[in-house]
């Protein structure tokens, strides 16, 4: 006799498919466990509304802890309810006419209920309301779990879906046992951390799948809950990768496609502009010029056809229009910027980020508008996100998960981060977390030189290409924007000095 099929539905809620290896397995007992606020129900019922629209039908039961009609009028506040679906597809009631007689005849009148309404999945909100019913506490939870196993056991073999929500923490004494008769299970927290609160939830277990380990970020707002994977976790899942003939023959290993900038003397220093799929980062003091050149690339990469992603963190649109408007780059920034112009713009106001909600939504809009070419406008709000997250030391992990996921996407790449001191050209970047993980870095100067300021250009590494390695002035003039000298050009005096000064402090 052969075993049927495992058969995985969807959750509905964002991000929690992929955390979970896949969906939730068809007649799965999952329980939700957190502290108060974290979520828990929401969760849940977001579950029983997409299982609805999907064609399916739910069971809502609250337990002693909330009254029905305190749950709808909760409901009613998120986006995703929809009261055509309730009283059809979408029964709401109270556990309490189940437990008259006791939990001991209560998993057969749930199961009566559930063949009647044709249920597919059913929701038991408020866990801890049930336990208890039965005489003292000891007692009682041994009742209550067995109620839970009973339940959980027949629902399956009818093939529906049941989701407990319980209020605690999963690694408590009293949930161990429940949760063993558990097919999943999910630690949800909301912990303050100074003044901030942070949401998380983490995959406890998961039968049968491979689910996404440590700790997620979680959202809950007005269109529900949303769950962002770890970065880390999702890159590090991949297969190493293992040098073969074939792999070493074709393609090469160095491309020779170019992503330009469209500044002709940069392009030429560059040999013709960056390694296709590679990450550049830009650094420099404030006012050297950084964003304008982000700019530049962007829109360079716009006139080829290259569908492009630019995402900042201190100027929101409208600043970035009036920077290009200084030069004569405003309109095209402007049309470029048009519903179907070819360049997408995400700002972040610089407050509170998450490193993971960053990636998911940075890596989600990739994939969404097929960018080639990524301006991160600047990688130091990133890099301030993940040192101040819930686990400072994992910067550099990230960093390098985050170029992973981009190499693997096929984006080239280009970061700007502003540095606080001046730097000498010959400085050593290993002390930068992401100049140890991107394959071209390149330094933007201002030196003081006969009582004016002038602005250099040096590319300190191309690690896939051969460059030019000659310093170079460049002038940021309207209309133009950024203008790289020639040679011929360039005052040879500022370019020794600038020499002299990196000699000395090497």
């Amino acid at each position: 006799m052969s075993t049927p099929a495992r058969v995985v539905d969807p959750t509905g809620v964002p991000g929690l498919d992929l955390v979970l290896g896949g969906g939730l397995a068809r007649g799965a007992l999952l329980m939700v466990i957190g502290s108060p606020g974290s979520g828990k129900t929401t969760l849940a019922v977001q579950m029983a509304f997409a299982a609805a629209r999907a064609g399916r039908r739910a069971i809502i039961l609250t337990a002693l802890s909330e009254s029905t009609n305190k749950l709808v009028a909760h409901l009613r506040t998120l986006r995703f309810f929809d009261e055509g679906l309730v009283g059809d597809a979408i029964q709401i009631i109270s556990i309490q006419q189940f437990l008259e007689g006791g939990l001991g005849g209560a998993a057969d009148a749930l199961v009566a209920t559930v063949r009647q309404a044709r249920a597919n999945l059913v929701v038991l909100d408020g866990y801890q309301g049930v336990r208890g019913i039965d005489g003292d506490a000891g007692g009682g939870a041994q009742a209550s779990r067995q109620f839970l196993y009973d339940a959980g056991g027949r629902l399956n073999l009818l093939g529906v879906t049941l989701v407990v929500t319980h209020t605690g923490a999963a690694s408590e004494r009293e949930m161990v046992a429940e949760a063993t008769t558990a097919d999943a299970v999910l630690g949800l927290s909301a912990t303050v951390s100074g003044t901030r609160q942070r949401r998380g939830v983490t995959v406890v277990k998961v039968r049968g799948a491979a689910p996404l380990t440590g700790r997620h970020a979680l959202t809950f707002d007005e269109a529900g809950v949303a769950i962002f994977p770890r970065l880390e976790t999702r890159v590090a899942r991949a297969l190493p990768e293992t040098a073969t003939a074939e792999t070493l023959g074709q393609p090469p290993l160095v491309s020779v496609e170019r992503a330009p900038f469209g500044l002709p003397e940069l392009d030429a220093l560059l040999s013709g502009g960056l390694t296709r799929d590679s990450r550049t980062l830009v650094v420099g003091r404030v006012g050297t010029g950084k964003t304008l050149l982000a700019l530049h690339f962007a829109l360079s990469g716009v006139r080829a056809g290259e569908p492009t992603l630019f995402v900042g963190f201190r100027e929101n649109p409208q600043q970035l229009v009036q920077r290009a408007d200084l030069f004569a780059l405003g309109a095209e920034l402007r049309a470029a910027l048009a519903p179907g112009g070819g360049l997408t713009l995400l700002r972040f106001p610089p407050v509170e980020l998450d490193p993971d909600i960053l990636a998911d939504t940075i890596l989600d809009t990739i994939a969404r508008v097929g960018a080639r070419r990524l301006v991160v406008d600047s990688v130091a709000e990133i890099e301030r996100a993940a040192m101040t997250g819930s686990d400072p030391g994992r910067l550099d992990d990230y960093l390098a998960a985050l170029v992973e996921a981009l190499r693997a996407r096929g984006v080239t790449s280009f970061f700007t981060k502003e540095l606080r001191q001046t730097v000498a050209v010959a400085i050593d970047f290993t002390e930068e977390p992401i100049a140890v993980f991107t394959e071209n870095v390149l330094l933007l100067r201002q030196v003081a030189h006969r009582g004016r300021l002038r602005r250099v250009l040096a590319v300190l590494k191309m690690n896939l290409s051969a460059h030019d390695t000659s310093l170079r002035e460049f002038t940021i003039e309207s209309p133009l924007g950024i203008r790289v000298l020639t040679p011929i050009e360039s005052d040879d005096g500022v370019l020794d000095d600038l020499a002299t000064e990196g000699n000395a402090r090497g």
